[in-house]
């Protein structure tokens, strides 16, 4: 591995000559070009600083692989120095425009040119440039990123983000073109899924990869490259097109696909492979923007090599989630590196407890393998969460004439998101003097924390309560987040109202639920003591006009049981001041109502000198009530004229837990206020 570098800018003048190579080389001598890099231990990009080709660019590796020697200061992508054969372009409204500045080489050089609205500039740990075409903005950022196969940033990140700054719509799509070359093998084949790609291939959709991979030689490998399509922050191509480098370079946008041609630069005799991922054109409205972004660097393969060499590639690292079964790819590859074919060769995969196929079987007949010829192989392998942390993957390959082979690749399996609620409550409330909870509402607290090795994403926090407990006005039962990250902790507050009905201890419960994660859950239990029963007149106070737009005053109250504990019936009389309110009529409430069915007896009462005597009745044929609070009756009063008037309540009978007497009595007061 190389020293490590701290990421550097540099700007090398070069002078170009004409270059010793035909056709798509030799070209006439443009003006001098400046590359400027940012680079780690693992690789180096570089990016065209112009004023020819500004923008495009080049990855070389510095350390590459750590394991590996062989792979120190290699190409990947061609144009180490001067960047110019790899480019991309942007179709706006079914116009191509290759991003940056002007050329005049071969590649992107029948197409229109974006400029630059700011040149190529190391901010931090990538190089930015920005240009514009019309309303259309794109920014090109080339960065360092983890590799899904190495879990070290040997890989560059590739991104564009496409803005419309226009009032109206626009139809944009992106083209971005990669001349890949390994050290200075420039035509070896590409391998995608389960097989080698020798020849112009173009994979649409579900036949798209998670990832691509290169090399020469699996016994002596100089440089092993590898395009990622898929996972966090990446956007997938609609389209890869594998092709030589010829036909793309010649082509900003669409051709006539060569399915089946060789790798043979067009119009030349060289092998010169490339790859073109395409994001079809889409509507893009005012004000939006869209991201395209795809990594390419160093390929994480375990190699063993032998007369029948090995080589075994797999993600470094996945996740196991309980709510969703979420399949990775294992690639195989078998080198044929001896003198003699190999005759009935077997390729199988074993794996560790915690890992299964998704689908079909464990070993692959190969067949025959002439020398020199490479075959390889492809798993779908599901994580079953029996096992996490460091797991292993083994392929074997066996031959009925040389001798056999194994390779071992680690993989870690995260932990899902572990949720662990802890809640906390009063263990009690008080009853105080004035026959009412202390405190009310009282507070629910509750903690959460994540004891797995991925983030609990989409948090959703709810508290559960049972009848007699209701949560304060305002208060959400749902409290959300977007993520709790591994070893994190974060805390939740509810306020809660006792209803007096029912009492006793009763339980609270806050659940936990995140994606990937198996929800959890505590409970907690408060003693809510009994309250004596109070007959209530509501509201206790209030203040009416005489007259309301010259029509008498209505003003209705309510007589309410609360709690209605065992409430089986009753009576009650009421008494007022008959020179101020005038009784209208009185109407029953639930206390003599069961669904939906009027219950008897029942009496309005009888008025006499300020007062109604014996308002109510019997659930007859009915259980007893038993909630928080009942309204009896409501009296409806007309106001007569200005004045006071007590509203007091004396219960005659009452056949309920509180018994004869049993009851407090809470009355109320009418003020009605003279009309202006």
């Amino acid at each position: 591995m190389g020293t490590l570098r701290y990421i550097a800018l540099m700007v090398n003048a070069v002078a170009v000559s004409a270059l010793a190579l035909s056709g798509a080389w030799a070209q006439v001598e443009p003006p001098k070009a400046r590359a400027i890099a940012v680079e780690n231990e693992f690789i180096r990009i570089r990016v065209n600083a112009g004023p020819q080709e500004a923008g495009r660019f080049a990855v070389d590796t510095t350390g590459g692989d750590p394991s590996r020697s062989a792979d120190d200061n290699k190409v990947l992508i061609y144009g180490s120095r001067e960047p110019w054969t790899s480019y991309t372009t942007v179709v706006i409204d079914g116009t191509p425009h290759v991003f940056g500045g002007p050329t005049e080489r071969r590649a992107g050089g029948g197409a229109a040119a974006t400029a630059l609205s700011a040149e190529p500039r190391v901010d931090g740990n990538q190089v930015v440039a920005t240009a514009r075409v019309g309303d259309i903005e794109i920014r090109q950022t080339l960065g360092f990123a983890r590799s899904p196969t190495t879990r070290v940033k040997d890989a560059a990140l590739i991104s564009y983000e496409v803005t419309n700054r226009a009032p109206r719509e626009h139809v944009v799509g992106l083209r971005v073109m990669v001349d890949t070359m390994l050290g200075s093998n420039d035509g070896a084949p590409l391998r995608a899924g389960g097989g080698a790609i020798e020849r112009a291939t173009q994979l649409v959709g579900a036949d798209i990869p998670e990832y691509w991979q290169a090399f020469d030689s699996l016994a002596d490998p100089a440089v092993i490259s590898q395009g990622t399509l898929g996972g966090p922050g990446l956007s997938p191509p609609n389209r890869l097109e594998m092709v030589d480098w010829g036909t793309l370079a010649d082509s900003a946008w669409s051709f006539a696909f060569p399915t089946g041609a060789d790798f043979t630069r067009r119009g030349e005799e060289a092998q010169d492979t490339a790859v073109a991922l395409y994001w079809d054109p889409a509507p893009l409205g005012p004000g939006e923007s869209r991201t395209y972004a795809t990594l390419y660097g160093v390929g994480g393969v375990s190699l063993s090599p032998a007369e029948l060499s090995l080589g075994l590639t797999a993600p470094a690292e996945v996740d196991f989630q309980h709510d969703e079964v979420r399949p990775f790819s294992v690639v195989a590859y078998v080198e044929n590196s001896g003198g003699f074919e190999s005759r009935g060769t077997r390729l199988a995969l074993s794996l560790s407890e915690g890992l299964k196929l998704a689908e079909g079987s464990a070993t692959v007949q190969l067949g025959l393998v002439p020398p020199g010829q490479t075959r390889q192989a492809v798993w779908r392998v599901t994580p079953t969460g029996q096992a996490t942390g460091s797991l292993q993957i083994v392929a074997t390959v066996t031959s009925d004439n040389l001798e056999p082979n194994r390779v071992t690749r680690d993989i870690t399996v995260n932990s899902p998101p572990q949720l662990v609620v802890k809640v906390s409550a009063p263990e009690s409330l008080r009853v105080s003097l004035e026959n009412r909870y202390v405190p009310n509402p009282f507070e629910v607290g509750a903690k959460i924390a994540n004891r797995g090795a991925q983030a609990g994403k989409n948090l959703v926090v709810s508290i559960e309560l049972p009848e007699g407990l209701a949560l304060a006005d305002g208060v959400e039962a749902n409290q959300v987040f977007a993520r709790l990250d591994p070893a994190a902790e974060l805390a939740c507050r509810w306020k809660v109202r006792a209803l007096g009905m029912p009492t006793g201890p009763l339980p609270i419960v806050v659940k936990a639920t995140a994606a990937g994660a198996k929800p959890a859950s505590e409970r907690a239990r408060v003693r809510i003591p009994e309250l004596v029963p109070e007959l209530q007149v509501h509201p206790a106070a209030q203040r009416v006009p005489e007259l309301t737009d010259g029509q008498p005053t209505l003003v209705p109250i309510s007589v309410r049981l609360v709690p209605a504990r065992d409430f089986r019936g009753g009576t009650v009389t009421l008494s007022y001041d008959a020179s101020v309110l005038e009784p209208l009529y009185v109407s029953r409430g639930e206390g003599f109502v069961e669904q939906g069915r009027l219950l008897s007896p029942w009496s309005a009462g009888r008025q006499q000198d300020g007062r109604i005597e014996n308002i109510g009745g019997e659930r007859a044929g009915a259980p007893a009530l038993n909630v928080a609070e009942a309204t009896l009756f409501t009296v409806v009063f007309m106001a007569k004229q200005p004045g006071d008037s007590a509203i007091t309540l004396e219960p005659t009978s009452m056949l309920a837990a509180g018994g004869e007497g049993g009851y407090r009595v809470v009355g109320g007061t009418i003020v009605v206020e003279p009309s202006e």
